[in-house]
């Protein structure tokens, strides 16, 4: 979910709907206001229901709609009163509205990081020839560890990979080296120390800096039991590595963490 689409879109329709509704229905407005947060609280709890954002974003998102029918509520009974705004409500909104707008950008910046433009500018230039981000989305691979459903399919998962006595060994021909053509080798045994040669296997490389490097790949099957993929990471350090094996006999997965290394000059 786009903060620079979603909250100004939610905040504009929000003040046009609280306005209309105000100048067809001439009841109270605090009674107007309370109706109108429950279904902008509903409405917006559904959407994210369907693609949740995460407790961070959601809360920023339901604050700032409420804080915007709160300002409208303020704009609107002063206008019909005709009355000078009191300066607390006003101090209120402004309070509350530097520290909402303020964490989005926070937010904003950790899912998506600056502008190359905006790096150079404002954080100081680093040592040598590394690269500077200013995002760290992270990269979560045991995500079993959020919801207990996902911990007990784990689990599962983990008793049936032991039943099938598989030997999974991977690695690379040579050392890797990052921009460079690496070939990645993978031999496939099963519990009785046979070859398995006719498994699906696809290889994930997760960064963990960025999230966006990411990579997916097929690994195919060669000659002496060896399963082979051309891989090609372009950025040195320590990647995530994750082999999702697919087999008539059954699945299974293996989870390493491997080194690209810089070229030698």
């Amino acid at each position: 979910m786009n903060l620079l689409l979603s909250l100004p879109i939610g905040i504009v329709l929000i003040s046009v709907t609280y306005l209309i509704l105000s100048r067809v229905f001439k009841e109270s407005l605090l009674m107007l206001a309370g109706i109108l947060a429950l279904v902008v609280a509903m409405v917006y709890s559904m959407l994210a229901a369907i693609s949740w954002p995460g407790a961070d974003v959601y809360a920023i998102h339901l604050a700032l709609y409420m804080l915007t029918i709160y300002g409208m509520t303020i704009i609107l009974k002063q206008r019909r009163t005709k009355s000078k705004l009191h300066w607390g409500p006003i101090a209120i909104f402004t309070f509350f509205g530097i520290i909402l707008i303020t964490d989005s950008v926070f937010i904003l910046l950790a899912q998506s990081g600056m502008s190359p433009e905006w790096v150079q500018r404002i954080l100081p230039e680093p040592k040598g020839k590394s690269e500077v981000r200013s995002v760290f989305p992270g990269t979560v691979s045991h995500d079993f560890r959020e919801k207990e459903s996902q911990f007990n399919e784990y689990q599962q998962q983990r008793e049936a990979q032991e039943k099938l006595g598989w030997q999974v060994k991977p690695g690379w021909r040579e050392s890797a080296i990052a921009g460079k053509p690496n070939q990645l080798l993978l031999e496939l045994k099963d519990k009785d120390n046979k070859f398995i040669k006719d498994a699906k296997i696809q290889l994930r490389f997760l960064y963990p800096a960025d999230m966006k490097r990411d990579q997916t790949l097929n690994m195919t099957y060669h000659a002496d039991g060896l399963y082979r993929a051309d891989v090609i990471l372009n950025h040195i350090g320590d990647w995530d590595m994750i082999v999702n094996i697919s087999h008539a006999a059954g699945d299974y997965e293996l989870r390493n963490r491997t080194t690209i290394k810089a070229l030698n000059k």
